[in-house]
């Protein structure tokens, strides 16, 4: 990793597979800003407008269009050219009005996807952790660095107390409202975020918990074919049938 231009990059020959960047395009590449996606789940606003959406050709101009607040993530203006839009987040462009959901693919890792103005009202966040507060309410943390207080009435009877960790809300953006919870248990469908299956959808067949999320595993059926995987990898998107638009198989 080197600094040019006073930001952190990446030499492009050196840049991850999932990257989808013309490597003899310029020497260098922008690489995301620390925030909650890790770093294999995320890519930088920049990337995305230059060589994803190839809106403009070069870094000056992309840098030029973000900072003019053209572009938002999960309906908020964002000017931040190394911003990390990340797994399951929603970008907007602001003057064309289209709209994209940040997908798990097999061939590029992590894609675009273009949906509709409706489906940009909400998203799918993973539950991470729950912690339990003092006088009996609950933080719910997401895998994309939200936070969600639940308010519990009464501590000693929680009836509010309906989330465990792995279930996936579907909330509203930016208001955080929550419109459906979708737990992690069999017969729901889901999507592998990371590993070497990422992208592949399915069904979950069997969850098999052993100590620590790197031991536990979930099979998956596509099809008729069964994969497994890990815990941790593991997304759910709807119940019946996915709450979200996804591309069409090959």
């Amino acid at each position: 990793m080197t600094r040019h231009g006073g930001s952190r990059t990446l030499k492009r020959l050196n840049t991850p597979k999932f990257l989808q960047i013309k490597r003899k395009h310029g020497k260098f590449f922008m690489t995301p800003s620390p925030g909650p996606h890790p770093s294999r789940l995320c890519l930088p606003l920049l990337h995305i407008v230059r060589d994803l959406l190839e809106i403009v050709d070069n870094y000056r101009e992309a840098k030029k269009l973000i900072g003019l607040g053209n572009f938002k993530v999960d309906r908020k203006v964002v000017k931040d050219r190394t911003f990390p839009v990340g797994l399951m987040d929603v970008l907007t462009i602001v003057k064309t009005n289209k709209h994209y959901r940040i997908l798990p693919d097999s061939h590029h890792g992590l894609i675009l996807h273009e949906i509709t103005e409706a489906e940009s009202t909400f998203k799918l966040c993973r539950i991470t952790q729950k912690t339990t507060l003092k006088g009996g309410n609950i933080q719910l943390n997401l895998h994309d660095g939200r936070n969600i207080f639940i308010s519990v009435k009464d501590p000693k009877n929680p009836k509010e107390d309906i989330y465990k960790r792995m279930d996936v809300l579907k909330i509203t953006v930016p208001e955080q409202e929550i419109l459906k919870v979708l737990k992690f248990e069999e017969g729901n469908l889901a999507i592998i975020m990371s590993g070497k299956n990422i992208g592949q959808l399915g069904k979950v067949l069997t969850i098999l918990k052993r100590f620590g999320p790197k031991a536990s595993t979930v099979s998956i059926q596509h099809n008729s074919e069964h994969t497994e995987t890990l815990y941790d990898y593991t997304f759910i998107i709807g119940e019946g049938q996915s709450e979200i638009n996804l591309p069409k198989s090959e």
